[in-house]
């Protein structure tokens, strides 16, 4: 039997989110032109629910609104009522949810924007109850009726509040004092007890603490190495971290990291992999480099396809209910590992009878081991040697409840920056496995995703392509192929680099500096929007000026050094106001200013001599660094000619050797590792 309303015009969509809504008695439909026409020929309101498939919340509203008979039966008689993915159409949801932050000054998923025929919005929310929502949909159909040109006046007013001024803004040279102004702020609202910000929930929010964690490169600032330490050591002990399986959920619903939003997300996972990755080779702490094994051993495992891809989320719910398949029991662990270890594993993860999350449990480690080893009277590798023991017959006891489900789509730009982070490992962890995993990926995307005329699309399910990408897909790609190049060595992934970097400035630009969202042949509903702030994702604006910042660094392109200088300019004035809400630009402003280095290495493929320099560099995981690794000879003609700073240099007296340079100005050749990192890290402390 056919479940899908025979108007309801999602059952063949290929996004998971929009497939969970074609059994909606609601008469969706989809952001297109024929639905747009109708809008307007019909002279009807539109009713704009955005969300994902991950969405709890907005699993929450379908069930309690979406699926009652009485609302739609309603909506389907008075309004066009139209369903997208924010993940499949991120420009939308950038532009609708601008109005609904400048409308209640709080924004989310799912969703809910009431639009005009003609597209501007008029009201609109997230979440709403049932009984609200149905009392909602009949005050504004009668104001759409009765008070129209009110209405319109409205419409027009929210449509001018979201335009955003980037236009009038006058450039100032960039000064640095801005990058000290933003670890301050990071100083001034830091939690000093639980690490990260101070709030009442807590996200992650990599890229301000990779940006955090830079500075103490450059500075030495101990303060920010405190900050960064506490905050990651928080992360991991916390219930944001799945202690069995790896990986990370999206937030934490508290100050403590305790219970979690249990989404996965492959941009949350990436992301910190990446960081803690840094972070262990800054601090030369190697369990942060386990966590990074960690998360990046679950993404190859549950979250990679067989194209070598990887999938966008793994939901918060399962059989109905948020975070039921993560929770656990006091009897669960004592009926699995016994009185003995159940105790003992119920001390290091918290674990109690009354529960901390609807009456179960969330695992996380807030207790000190010391403290669990002498309250059990055992040695504390006792109690890491129980969890060893214990962590896959636990993982093989949660594998047998209802699984979330997975979000098979393969986002562009989120994919991007998993290959950043995979790319990352293989070259400081010197791990074979995750260059692999990278160029698999990599590869994908660039034969699946690229089409003829340089055109990225934003993602793709089952195969099938969607929608044009945005800046984001671009930037993260074009990132992703330079740190492959730093991880293989392979001067393609710099061509492919190149060639991104082209298109955008070719389709993205904007004259005042920094790029657009979508490019100059892309529609937009209330125009192009530019989209410079970084959140939970490092904006396309921030990724696309580090590319260009590190491909200037290879082939010594002054263009683009200058185009980056016009942005950063551009957008002083900016930064003095939003600081680490723009730490994604604050990071490619230190990068900017350098010193940054490019590195030849010259020597015989297989040579000891030349893998220990080239180890030297690698584990640095500096981002002020390019490396290139040539022969004894030096560098082949295409490969000089394409990275001009790798010509004439060559293996001294049969010796590998190393040479660091900046823009062409060298120092002296080197076979000394002290004095390759010496030579390498002038004007860095770290």
């Amino acid at each position: 039997m056919n479940r899908h309303s025979p108007q309801n015009r999602l059952a063949d969509e290929h996004s998971l989110y929009l497939r969970q809504h074609a059994s909606n008695p609601i008469h969706w439909r989809v952001w297109d032109d024929e639905t747009l026409n109708d809008a307007r020929s019909q002279d009807k309101p539109i009713f704009l629910s955005i969300g994902y498939a991950s969405c709890h919340w907005c699993h929450v509203m379908e069930e309690q609104v979406f699926e009652k008979h009485d609302v739609a039966s309603f909506m389907n008689e008075h309004f066009i009522s139209i369903k997208v993915d924010r993940e499949e159409r991120p420009d939308l949801d950038a532009t609708y949810m601008q109005s609904v932050l400048r409308m209640t000054g709080r924004g989310g998923w799912p969703l809910s924007v009431f639009l005009t025929p003609d597209l501007k919005p008029f009201f609109g929310g997230t979440y709403f109850p049932p009984d609200v929502f149905i009392e909602l949909a009949r005050r504004i159909l009668d104001v759409f009726r009765n008070h129209r040109e009110e209405l319109n006046d409205q419409a027009e007013r929210w449509t001018e509040a979201i335009e955003q001024g980037f236009d009038k803004l006058v450039s100032h040279p960039f000064d640095a004092r801005l990058l000290d102004d933003g670890a301050k702020e990071a100083e001034g609202s830091f939690d000093p007890h639980w690490g990260g910000f101070r709030a009442s929930m807590k996200f992650p929010t990599p890229v301000r603490w990779r940006f955090i964690l830079r500075r103490y490169r450059k500075t030495g600032a101990q303060p920010l190495a405190q900050m960064v330490r506490k905050t990651l050591d928080a992360i991991a002990a916390g219930g944001i971290r799945d202690h069995l399986a790896g990986g990370f959920h999206r937030y934490s619903v508290d100050e403590r990291w305790q219970v979690p939003h249990f989404e996965k997300m492959l941009y949350d996972n990436a992301q910190l992999a990446s960081l803690y990755l840094e972070a262990g080779a800054v601090f030369d702490h190697p369990p942060f480099f386990e966590i990074t094994r960690e998360t990046l051993d679950f993404l190859m495992r549950e979250m990679q396809g067989k194209e070598g891809a990887f999938y966008a989320s793994f939901d918060a719910d399962s059989d109905g209910t948020e975070g039921a398949y993560y929770v656990w029991s006091l009897d669960e662990l004592l009926s699995i590992a016994g009185p003995r270890d159940g105790s003992l594993l119920a001390s290091l993860f918290g674990v109690t009878e009354n529960g901390t999350f609807e009456g179960a449990n969330v695992l996380w480690r807030n207790t000190p081991i010391a403290r669990v080893a002498r309250d059990h009277g055992v040695d504390e590798k006792d109690v890491l040697d129980c969890f060893s023991r214990w962590r896959k017959a636990l993982l093989s006891h949660r594998n047998q409840r209802k699984a979330p489900r997975l979000d098979r789509k393969l986002v562009t730009a989120w994919n991007g920056l998993a290959i950043q982070a995979f790319a990352r490992a293989a070259s400081v962890l010197d791990d074979p496995t995750y260059l692999m995993a990278a160029e698999r990926a990599a590869n994908h995307l660039w034969n699946h995703h690229r089409q003829s005329d340089g055109t990225i699309v934003r993602a793709s399910t089952d195969g099938i392509v969607g929608h044009s990408g945005i800046l984001d897909d671009y930037a993260a790609m074009a990132v992703a192929f330079l740190d492959l190049h730093q991880a293989s060595n392979d001067i393609e992934y710099v061509l492919r680099a190149q060639s991104i970097v082209q298109f955008v400035l070719d389709r993205f630009s904007r004259s005042e500096g920094g790029f657009f969202l979508t490019s100059s042949d892309q529609t937009a509903p209330l125009g192009r929007r530019f989209e410079p702030f970084d959140s939970v994702e490092p904006s396309g604006n921030s990724m696309m000026l580090e590319a260009m910042v590190r491909l200037a660094m290879l082939t010594g392109e002054q263009r683009l050094v200058e185009r980056t200088r016009a942005s950063l300019e551009a957008m002083t004035s900016v930064m003095e106001r939003a600081g680490l809400e723009m730490a994604g630009w604050l990071d490619v402003a230190q990068l900017y200013l350098g010193p940054c280095y490019e590195i030849v290495l010259a020597g015989e493929k297989g040579d000891e001599q030349l893998r220990s320099l080239e180890r030297k560099v690698r584990k640095t995981a500096a981002s002020h660094l390019s490396l290139m690794v040539v022969g004894a000879d030096g560098a082949e003609q295409s490969t000089a000619q394409l990275i001009p700073f790798t010509a004439g240099k060559t293996a001294r007296d049969g010796v590998s050797t190393g040479y660091v340079c900046t823009f062409g100005s060298c120092h002296a050749p080197t076979t000394s590792h002290s004095e390759l990192h010496t030579q390498m890290m002038v004007g860095w402390q770290r």
